[in-house]
Formats: C-alpha cells, sequence, structure tokens
C-alpha cells in the first residue's frame, strides 16, 4: 500500500489549490469555482482531497490526542484504589498486633520469673508463736509527739525549714 509508485495525488495544477482549500479538517470549496468544477469532472483529484482531509484529521489527534480515559481504564483504577484501601488497614494495624502479642509475652516471662525469684530466694518470714492475745500495734514505732498548741507548730515547721 505504502510502497505504490503510481499513486495519484490529483493535478499538478490543481495541488496547491486542494491544499489551500483544508481547514480544520474540512474541504471549503467555493460553489461554481474552478475547482469545485474539476473536483465534479476528476477522479484523481476527488480521492486526492478526500485523501488530505484524512490526513489532516490524522495530524490533528495525533498532535492534541482525546483526553477521554476508556471504560477498561477507570474500572482498573477504580478497582486498584478499592484494594490499596482495603489493604491499609491491615498494613497499619498488623505491625502492631504482632509488636503487642510480643509485649504480652515478654511481659508474662517477666512475671513468672520474677514470682519463682521471690519464691526460692526472698527472705523468710518470722513466724510469732502466740501464747495468748496480742495487741495489734505490739511491732509498731511510736507516733510522733503531737503539738500542744499553735507556737509548737510554727516551732516545728521553723526548725524543719532550717534543717532543708
Amino acid at each position: 500500500m505504502f510502497s505504490q509508485t503510481d499513486a495519484r495525488f490529483g493535478c499538478p495544477e490543481y495541488q496547491a489549490s486542494l491544499e489551500d482549500v483544508l481547514r480544520e479538517g474540512e474541504a471549503c470549496v467555493e460553489p461554481k469555482s474552478p475547482l469545485d468544477r474539476h473536483l465534479q469532472s476528476c477522479a484523481d483529484c476527488r480521492q486526492a482531497l478526500n485523501d488530505a482531509l484524512i490526513a489532516s484529521k490524522l495530524m490533528r489527534h495525533a498532535r492534541y490526542p482525546e483526553n477521554a480515559p476508556s471504560p477498561a481504564f477507570v474500572t482498573r483504577v477504580m478497582a486498584s484504589i478499592r484494594e490499596a484501601a482495603q489493604a491499609a488497614p491491615n498494613a497499619l494495624w498488623r505491625p502492631l498486633e504482632l509488636l503487642a502479642s510480643r509485649m504480652a509475652l515478654v511481659a508474662a516471662v517477666v512475671l513468672l520469673a520474677l514470682s519463682v525469684y521471690l519464691r526460692e530466694f526472698a527472705p523468710a518470714r518470722g513466724t510469732v508463736a502466740v501464747n495468748g492475745p496480742v495487741e495489734i500495734g505490739t511491732g509498731m514505732p511510736e507516733p510522733p509527739a503531737q503539738p500542744a498548741n499553735a507556737d509548737d507548730v510554727l516551732m516545728s515547721l521553723a526548725e524543719t525549714e532550717d534543717a532543708i
């Protein structure tokens, strides 16, 4: 198809006129003009004008491609967005779940080790042999003496302030 050597480009005297009448993908031939009369009688020039129109449209679309996405493209993009939205919570929470389970395991092991240590190595508590009733505060130290009046309170505060 492209290797034809006998391709017809219309009559040589009308080739320039054919290019001039092409405007924005349409042929604007004035009625009753010499070109119009020639196009009615010459099949080669009509074919050349048709080819020029097709080439003009192809060049316009090649220069300014259509930006409308196909329905398959829109479907594919929306499916990708849905998959990403479903995977995002799992991608965020899964590492936190693993960290929490490991921390719980470590805490359980530490508590077990601490309880074994306290059971085996804690100092023994003394047992008191009770022969009779024992007063509750026997082993407790005596509380400090209460101040008798407001002057004693102020004096005790002044002493603790000097000690600090």
